[in-house]
C-alpha cells in the first residue's frame, strides 16, 4: 500500500468519524427538542386541566350561592368544560365545606374552602335564654319539613335549658299549638293546593302540644329542647365571639339609645337599611312601637337586634319585624343594683309574685335577677323572636296568638345566608 492510498483512507476515516459525531450530536439535539416539545405540550394540558378544574369550582360555588345551600346538586357543573369532564364533590364539617373539582383524566385536582352562611332555622321562638310565660299563648307553628300527604313536622319553640309557665290557677291559660291554619298561612300560597295541611299526627297527643298546657314536662315534640344550641352561628354563620364582623356588615345601621329607643330606630331605617343593631338597652313603649310599626310596614319588615342590654316591649301592636336579643357580656345586676329599678317596668319585673312557676327548681331571686327581656301586653312581631342570652331569662307577660311569617323571616335573613369563599383560601401560587 503506497503513501497516497494510506492518506485517502485516513481522510475517509476521519470524515466518517466526524459525520458520526455530528449525527450523534444531532440525535441528542433532536431528543432534547422532542423533550422540550413534549414538556410544553404537557404544561399546556396541565394548565388546561387547571383552568377546567377552576371553572368547575366557580360553577359549583355559583350553584351553592344561588341556592344558599352547600348540599345542593352540582350535576350542572360536571358537564364538559374545555373538553374535560369534571368530578365535583363537597364535604361539610363545622360550618365549613371543602369543594373539590377534579378533571376526569386526573390531571388536576383543586380543593377550596367555602364558609356556609346562616340559615333560616325552625321555630316561632328560638331561645338560648330560659323562658318564663305568664298568660295564655297559642302558636300558629313553623311548618318545618314536609313529610308528604300534606303532613308537616311543625315546630313552635326551640329552647336550650328551661321553660317556666306561671301558675295563675287558671286552667284555661297556658301554652299550645293552633295547628296549621289557612287563616294564618306560614308562607304565601302555602294553602294554594289544599286547605288540609296539618302538623304530622296532629290528632296524636304525643306530637302536638295541646292548648292551655300548664306543665313543661308535658310538652310534646313540637317544642324542642336543644342543649347545644348556638343561635348566633345558626343565624349569621360565624361564632358568637366574632360578633363585630357581623355588626360591621353593610346591611346594619347602628343605634346608641339612652332613651327613646323606638324613635331612634325609626329615624335611621330606610329601604336599604332595614337591619338595626342597637348598642345597649332598648325600652320600647307604645309610642315607640307605633313609630316602628309605621316604618316596618312601609319598608316591608325590619330586623331589630339589641346587644348587651335589657330589652322591653310594652304595647299591643303587631310589628312587622324579626326581633333578636343578643347579650355576650352583660348582667342586669351591677354593684348589687338591678337595672330594672331604673325603668317603668320595675314594679312588674321585680315583683316576687311574678315568679310562681308550675314546675322548676330555681328560686324567685334566681329567676328574677336574671331577667334581661320583658314583654308586656299583646305585642307580636310577625318574624318571631331569637333570644340569644344564655344563662339569663326572657319573660313574657301577655296573651296572644304567635304567628309565623316565613316569607318575612326568609327575606330578612337572606343577607346572612349566602355562602362565601374562606378568606385566604383562593390562592393559585
Amino acid at each position: 500500500m503506497n503513501k497516497h492510498q494510506q492518506s485517502g483512507m485516513t481522510t475517509l476515516l476521519i470524515t466518517s468519524m466526524l459525520l458520526i459525531v455530528a449525527l450523534l450530536f444531532s440525535l441528542a439535539s433532536y431528543k432534547n427538542l422532542f423533550y422540550q416539545i413534549k414538556r410544553t405540550q404537557n404544561e399546556v394540558l396541565a394548565r388546561q386541566a387547571h383552568w377546567a378544574a377552576e371553572g368547575g369550582l366557580e360553577c359549583g360555588f355559583a350553584e351553592i350561592s344561588n341556592k344558599s345551600d352547600v348540599n345542593t346538586s352540582l350535576d350542572k357543573c360536571k358537564t364538559v368544560i374545555d373538553g374535560l369532564p369534571l368530578i365535583l364533590s363537597i364535604d361539610t364539617n363545622d360550618g365549613k365545606s371543602l369543594l373539590t373539582s377534579e378533571t376526569s383524566n386526573k390531571y388536576k385536582k383543586i380543593v377550596k374552602t367555602i364558609v356556609a352562611g346562616g340559615t333560616r332555622s325552625s321555630g316561632v321562638i328560638k331561645s338560648s335564654a330560659d323562658l318564663y310565660f305568664n298568660g295564655d299563648y297559642r302558636f300558629f307553628p313553623d311548618p318545618g319539613k314536609g313529610l308528604g300527604s300534606n303532613q308537616w313536622e311543625c315546630v313552635l319553640l326551640r329552647y336550650r335549658n328551661n321553660v317556666f309557665i306561671h301558675d295563675d290557677g287558671n286552667l284555661n291559660t297556658g301554652f299550645g299549638s293552633n295547628d296549621l291554619s289557612f287563616t294564618s298561612p306560614p308562607y304565601l300560597d302555602f294553602f294554594k293546593d289544599s286547605n288540609d295541611h296539618k302538623c304530622s299526627s296532629s290528632t296524636d297527643a304525643n306530637y302536638r302540644t295541646p292548648l292551655a298546657s300548664n306543665y313543661p314536662s308535658k310538652f310534646e315534640s313540637d317544642i324542642q329542647k336543644e342543649s347545644m344550641m348556638d343561635l348566633f352561628k345558626e343565624t349569621f354563620g360565624v361564632a358568637r365571639d366574632d360578633w363585630m364582623s357581623v355588626r360591621s356588615r353593610p346591611e346594619f345601621v347602628e343605634v346608641d339609645p339612652t332613651d327613646g329607643c323606638g324613635k331612634k330606630i325609626a329615624e335611621v331605617v330606610k329601604e336599604d337599611k332595614r337591619h338595626v343593631w342597637v348598642n345597649g338597652s332598648c325600652i320600647l313603649d307604645r309610642v315607640g312601637l307605633n313609630l316602628l310599626q309605621d316604618k316596618a310596614s312601609s319598608l316591608k319588615g325590619l330586623f331589630i337586634l339589641v346587644h348587651n342590654g335589657i330589652f322591653s316591649f310594652n304595647g299591643a301592636e303587631k310589628l312587622n319585624a324579626l326581633v333578636y336579643h343578643f347579650n355576650n357580656d352583660y348582667d342586669p345586676v351591677i354593684n348589687g343594683e338591678n337595672i330594672w329599678n331604673s325603668t317603668l317596668e320595675k314594679d312588674k319585673v321585680l315583683k316576687d309574685d311574678m315568679y310562681q312557676p308550675t314546675e322548676g327548681e330555681l328560686t324567685v331571686d334566681e329567676i328574677k335577677n336574671k331577667v334581661v327581656f320583658y314583654m308586656y301586653g299583646s305585642f307580636l312581631p310577625s318574624g318571631g323572636f331569637i333570644l340569644d342570652t344564655p344563662e339569663y331569662v326572657s319573660y313574657f307577660n301577655a296573651s296572644g296568638n304567635f304567628a309565623f311569617d316565613g316569607e318575612l323571616i326568609t327575606d330578612l335573613l337572606a343577607p346572612f345566608g349566602k355562602p362565601r369563599w374562606q378568606q385566604g383560601s383562593w390562592h393559585d401560587f
